[in-house]
């Protein structure tokens, strides 16, 4: 398990989110970006490994294009939704927080909270996140390297 697979684990906790997640890019530098989740926590399945984004397609997407965060609710109830966030339908995911990860500028990454219930506002007070993202960042920078 990598430094980063333990960091969103406790992060998962601490934040009181369901599922945590990571998306970058991992596309070759020749080819067009192709976002997917590297990193997860609390996920029901490995079924998001499936999952290939572009720029301005799904949660990740949207905010790797716009380079702000970007929150859905409801999402359950709503089948244009549904397809629209392919993680939140295979996560069960009702509500999600997608943010940034930058430096110098350019989206390193997106974190995703997802949460399965309704939560109240209070727990979405994404404060915390942001001042943990340099955290984050490192272990980005450090690769997340697997602890042997």
């Amino acid at each position: 398990m990598s430094q980063i697979d333990l960091w969103l684990q406790e992060k998962r906790k601490e934040w009181q989110a369901d599922f945590l997640g990571l998306a970058q890019d991992v596309a070759m530098a020749c080819q067009q970006t192709e976002l997917r989740w590297t990193h997860v926590a609390g996920n029901t399945s490995d079924h998001y490994k499936t999952i290939r984004l572009r720029i301005g397609k799904g949660i990740a997407g949207e905010v790797w294009r716009t380079g702000r965060e970007q929150r859905a609710t409801e999402i359950q109830s709503d089948s244009q939704n549904l397809l629209k966030y392919p993680i939140a339908r295979l996560e069960q995911l009702d509500m999600t927080i997608g943010i940034p990860l930058m430096k110098n500028g350019i989206i390193r990454a997106v974190l995703l909270l997802g949460y399965r219930k309704p939560i109240a506002t209070d727990v979405a007070d994404v404060t915390a996140v942001y001042a943990a993202l340099p955290d984050l960042s490192v272990l980005l920078e450090e690769g997340g390297h697997k602890d042997d």
